[in-house]
Formats: structure tokens, sequence, C-alpha cells
């Protein structure tokens, strides 16, 4: 839970060129990053899901076999229905979790019998949905562990490699929906900011929607726990911080179905005596964060809307699925609107 924690004050980050000098902590990335996807196998998890592995050049060695992997779970009457397509909903996973940290038949209760393509790929320990600037002198980080050079490019993945490549594969209609908890709340709201026209709604779910606002001992933080080859350096690179912040691209989520969700921190109807203390601090800030988140829309006059439910703390995955339970009908409105 520690590492979670300073994993989220740390923020995102993804490569662009040096707003002055390169950060010293990093040997910067020289080139954009590759495409190119390659299916190695593919596992049956029960009748609806299956588990996809694939090497990415856009991520390269960063994950510790070399592989990605993508969870897809289909709706019930897809086999069924050989001429009918589905839009695509997207959940990125927080800190040190992976595709599978959900049990797959879980997950499919929660969506029930909605007609939508469930995606849940890797992003990476604390890989924060982002193209990196760079790679750690030392050639590893805290939580990642060993990092590649060139460093991984997970927006390149999910946007440039996955979005095609579930186009290719299922029979899909286009328009996809993306959620995301924790730290997948940040890309979640990332994504739709930076790839205009590639999702029409948008949930964070407990997410780190606002690092660079809310928490001013971050660059502290990356400075003696964390390297900064996420983002960059805070002062030389912070152009990059802030092309990557939802708060300071809210306005451009403007025409995005938007939905935001958190508990307070105090201990709620699915908190055990572990959960009620471990995951109390963490989801106090991803309060703060998501209010202001939501200020920022407000003040740029984009809609959202808002589920702070109470009492709820992180860590509990049946939070998450109410939250999921809740975004359902405004995802679905969007993804199936002419």
């Amino acid at each position: 839970m520690l590492a979670a924690v300073l994993a989220l004050l740390v923020g995102v980050a993804a490569p662009s060129p040096a707003s002055a000098a390169d950060s010293p902590f990093c040997v910067p990335r020289t080139t954009p990053p590759e495409v190119g996807l390659t299916l190695v196998s593919v596992e049956r998890i029960d009748a609806r899901t299956r588990m996809y592995a694939f090497r990415s050049k856009a991520v390269g060695d960063a994950m510790p076999d070399g592989l990605v992997r993508v969870r897809v779970i289909l709706p019930p009457d897809y086999a069924r229905s050989p001429g009918k397509r589905y839009p695509v909903m997207l959940h990125l996973h927080g800190t040190n979790n992976s595709p599978s940290t959900f049990p797959a038949n879980e997950v499919e209760q929660v969506l029930g019998d909605n007609d939508v393509i469930f995606v849940e790929p890797d992003g990476g320990p604390a890989g924060f949905y982002a193209d990196w600037y760079g790679t750690p002198v030392t050639g590893r980080d805290l939580f990642n562990g060993p990092v590649p050079f060139p460093p991984p490019a997970w927006e390149t993945f999910h946007i440039r490699e996955l979005l095609p490549w579930l186009d290719k594969t299922f029979r899909t209609t286009g328009r996809r929906a993306i959620t995301g908890t924790s730290m997948g709340g940040f890309g979640a709201m990332a994504y739709p900011a930076r790839n205009p026209g590639a999702f029409v709604a948008a949930a964070s779910f407990s997410g780190a929607v606002d690092l660079d606002t809310l928490y001013p001992i971050a660059p502290v933080l990356i400075s003696v726990a964390w390297d900064p080859c996420i983002f960059g350096d805070r002062t030389l690179q912070a152009d990059n911080w802030k092309a990557h912040n939802p708060v300071d691209r809210a306005a451009e989520l403007r025409g995005v179905s938007l939905f935001v969700a958190s508990g307070n921190g105090l201990p709620g109807r699915y908190d055990d005596p572990v959960s009620a203390i471990t995951g109390a601090p963490l989801e106090i800030l991803v309060h703060q964060s998501a209010e202001n988140f939501v200020a920022a829309l407000d003040r740029a006059q984009v809609p959202v809307t808002t589920w702070f439910y109470g009492n709820g703390t992180h860590g509990p995955r049946s939070y998450v699925y109410d939250d999921l339970r809740r975004f359902l009908p405004q995802a679905m409105s969007a993804l199936n609107r002419k």
C-alpha cells in the first residue's frame, strides 16, 4: 500500500522535447515510439473471456517477460449474433494491478447483459498511462523495476496499437468508452483529452486526476523516492507535466460524457479492519483530487456527472463495481448514440 500511495503521489508523464534542458536523472527518449503489435498467445478464461498476450514495439521489454496482456470480455450474445457490432469499453487498472486483478466472473456479473466489449489492458506496475519521457540513469526505478531504453510508451500501446487491433479483431462499432481505477482513473481522463475523438465517454473511479495541482510535495517525492522519468523533471519539463494533467486539459474533454466517483476515506460498507486503515489516507487524497478536477471542468463549462458516495476507502473492489454499475447506463447511452 505504501508503494501505491507513493506511486499515486508521483503522477504521470509522457515524452516530449525537453522544455529547457534534459532531466539530470533521465536518459531522454530520442526517437518517437515505434508501433507494432504481435499476438503471442490466447488463453480461454471462460465462455466469454479471453486473455491475449502480445509483444508490443511501443512498450518493448518493460514487462518482466517481455509481454503485455489484454483481457477481453465479450457480450453474452456475441457468438450467437454474427451480424451484430458492439461498442468497446476500456478499463485501465491501478498501481501494481493487472488485467486479471478483478475476477472475470465478477466483472461479467457487473456488466450484465450490456452489449459492450469490455477490454482490460496491461498498464505496467506504475506506468501511469503515458509515453515515458526517458529511462532512469540507473536503468531501473522503485516500482517498475528495470526500465529499458527506449522507455515504455504506454499511451502509444493503448491508442495506436491496441485500439486498431480491437477494431480489426472484433465486430466493433468504432465507438468507445474508457474507465479507470486509481492510477487508471488518470489515464481514463488523460487519454480522451489528448486523443480527441477516440472516446465518447470516460469515467474515473477513485482516480488520480489532479496530482500536479493537489500535491505540492510530489516533486520532492520524485527527487528522493522515485525517478522523474515518466514526466521528466518537474521544473525543466513543466510543460510536459501540464500536457498530461487532466485539470490542465479539462476544456479538451468537452463533448465526452464524463463521470467521476470517489469515497471520502472513512470506513464504509465494503471495508474490513485492514482496508479501513490502509485505504483511508489514499481515498482522502483522491477525493480532493476529484473535487479539484470537477472544479476545473466547471470553470471550463464542461458537463460532468459526479458520484461522491460518502464513506468508503481505497482498495475494496466492490466500490469499483458499484462505480461501474452507476456509470454503465450513462456510457451505453453515449456509445449507442447515432
